[in-house]
């Protein structure tokens, strides 16, 4: 599969070996003791939704992505953050005379996404090809992370990205921010800058994670470069409006509590050791509590979640809850599961990205690539002293 004699698919399979092969060592479920006694202690019960599912295939010459975040940008409008995205500009459907970009955007309309309608944005190169929609910039390529609506600006996190001489041929280098001026208007209107930004400290790249906008400050989780231990960064929320992300406060930890970076002589304290590259973060109304979902184990993946009474957590055991159908393809990646709280039909809305080791075979199972949707609803019991719990 090539775009202008360019043999672009490897890239999106690299990635996709990337983000299986950080967690690999996660496939138990590991994690720390769990709530407290007196307070919930969830069962998240889920289901595919392939209502929602079509969302993503409403324009003939999008052909899937290998991830997907998701902001509220107000009124009924979502923001969709891909990653590697197949595209035929020919718009014939078809993934053989598809070429991959490194990222793209949707707007939906209608929180609902079983009946919402989607619309699919990119760049064009030379010659009317697709392009990303955040330009590389020279040999460095970017993934988007998540973003929040702060006022009347958008803010989005990006993972750089550029080759590196090891087995996978690309290394995670840093990471930017984008503000969007009038993220009300379509977004090949967008009017946007860089924020300002320190450079990367600790091998630490926030945003990847999730964001929070909680107690006036804006929160972004994310993950060294290991994949496996999550951390979390913020900013004063009017700040982040003004596009100033510099000297981010980190969580050091029940002791130190809150700590400027240019205060800190050590790394920030370990949320949790048993993450991966790319998880979400969001509030739970159901539960009063916040929770956390991505993938566990390596290629064919199983979906688990942990939840906190606030950002920093502490947070609970990590909880299988979902075997992905998908898992009883040969050769399957499954990765980069996320919430997405504020979509709404009966149900939480939670995505993850499927892949395989050999992209040729993406022509053989047409589901994958595409944005996989189950919904769910948890389902609380009390943890308690007393031997007259209510189950």
């Amino acid at each position: 599969m090539t775009a202008g004699g360019r043999a672009m698919i490897p890239a999106g399979r690299l990635r996709a070996l990337f983000l299986s092969f950080m967690m690999a060592v996660c496939t138990a479920c590991a994690g720390s003791d769990g709530p407290a006694a007196d307070e919930p202690t969830p069962r998240l019960s889920v289901r595919p939704w392939p209502a929602a599912e079509r969302l993503f295939r409403q324009d003939g010459r999008w052909m899937g992505a290998d991830d997907a975040h998701s902001v509220d940008l107000g009124k009924g409008r979502v923001l969709w953050l891909f990653g590697d995205t197949l595209v035929d500009a020919q718009g014939q459907g078809s993934r053989r005379q598809a070429g991959m970009i490194r990222n793209s955007i949707g707007i939906q309309k209608g929180y609902d996404p079983a009946g919402a309608s989607m619309a699919f944005f990119w760049k064009r190169a030379q010659h009317a090809e697709p392009a990303s929609f955040f330009p590389e910039r020279g040999a460095t390529w970017y993934w988007p992370g998540d973003g929040i609506r702060i006022g009347t600006r958008l803010l989005i996190f990006l993972a750089a990205v550029n080759t590196a001489p090891n087995p996978l041929g690309f290394a995670l280098t840093g990471w930017q921010a984008v503000m969007v001026d009038n993220p009300d208007e379509t977004p090949d209107r967008w009017r946007s800058f860089r924020a300002k930004r320190d450079p990367t400290r600790f091998g630490i790249i926030p945003g990847t994670g999730g964001i929070l906008a909680r107690d006036g400050f804006v929160y972004a989780y994310g993950c060294d470069a290991s994949g496996q231990r999550a951390y979390l960064a913020r900013w004063p929320e009017n700040n982040a409006a003004a596009g100033d992300l510099r000297d981010p406060q980190w969580w050091c930890g029940d002791d130190a509590g809150w700590l400027a970076e240019n205060r800190m002589q050590a790394g920030p304290a370990v949320l949790f050791a048993d993450a991966q590259s790319e998880f979400g973060v969001c509030h739970e109304p159901h539960l009063n509590r916040y929770v956390q979902i991505q993938t566990i184990g390596f290629g064919a993946a199983d979906l688990g979640f942990r939840t906190a009474a606030s950002p920093q957590g502490p947070w609970g055991a990590l909880t299988r809850f979902y075997l992905p159908p998908e898992k009883t393809i040969p050769g399957v990646l499954i990765y980069a599961a996320k919430p997405h709280c504020f979509l709404t039909g009966n149900g939480l809305a939670i995505t993850y990205a499927t892949n395989h080791m050999d992209p040729e075979r993406l022509n053989d199972y047409p589901a994958l690539y595409y944005p996989r949707v189950v919904r769910g609803a948890f389902l609380t019991t009390i943890k308690s002293r007393r031997s007259d719990h209510v189950p």
